[in-house]
């Protein structure tokens, strides 16, 4: 009955290693595998960091906290987090290497680490995180051909940026003409109305000229807008 109360208390501390909680009640202190917990950390690809968090909630209710079981277990559970395969995986997502993986004790993975950096750091990934806007990944600092693909997507992505705000102020300008036009409609339903006063109609005829004009002075800024965005839809087109 102790060792299955024990058990428990284990897979509970290893679920809160998964949920990123660095706490222990007096409860779980009592009980605590701290080989189990540390190999929870180590297979988590985890540092001992935390330990000093559980070393002082266990000093709370004057209970030691194991740190060389803890050790040892975070050891092991390295062991089976370091390997090839989750080095290469890490690389191919362009994530930085992780530190607990040292190169000297793990260089499988470190070996897989490069097999997966040297697959994602391609001119193609370069060019489409450019494009996205992203920032140039420090990961592939060592492979050119993928600075090269990120320079060129990045030259599209302020394109494709400058593009959609001169379309925005196309839109924007659009809509003013929309205004500058119900402005004349409104102005030449008041110059017909019966009980229209002749000064009335005079104001009328007048804002229908201004109108008139800012409806000219808007399409003319519409046929320079359209100008601009024609001129980087060409250039964009050519890289």
């Amino acid at each position: 009955m102790l060792n299955r109360k024990i058990s428990w208390f284990a897979t509970a501390a290893a679920f809160l290693m998964l949920a990123g909680c660095a706490t222990m009640n007096e409860q779980e202190c009592r009980v605590a595998d701290w080989h189990a917990v540390g190999y929870q950390h180590g297979a988590n690809g985890q540092g001992t960091q935390s330990f000093s968090e559980y070393q002082s909630d266990c000093a709370d209710h004057n209970i030691r906290a194991d740190f060389q079981a803890f050790k040892e277990g975070h050891r092991s559970g390295l062991s089976d987090f370091c390997v090839f395969e989750r080095g290469k995986n890490l690389g191919l997502k362009g994530a930085s290497y992780n530190a607990n993986c040292t190169a000297t004790r793990y260089p499988d993975f470190k070996a897989g680490y490069d097999m997966g950096v040297a697959g994602f750091c391609t001119y193609e990934n370069g060019l489409t995180s450019g494009e996205a806007g992203g920032k140039l990944s420090p990961t592939c600092s060592e492979f050119p051909r993928f600075a090269e693909g990120y320079q060129e997507g990045y030259a599209r992505h302020e394109l494709a940026t400058a593009i959609s705000r001169i379309e925005d102020q196309l839109t924007a300008t659009e809509q003013k003409i929309v205004k500058e036009r119900q402005f004349i409609e409104d102005s030449e339903t008041l110059i017909v109305s019966d009980g229209t006063t002749p000064e009335q109609r005079a104001d009328a005829l007048e804002d229908i000229n201004y109108h008139r004009e800012e409806i000219a002075r808007l399409k003319r800024e519409l046929l320079t807008l359209d100008d601009e965005r024609s001129e980087l839809i060409h250039t964009l087109e050519t890289l």
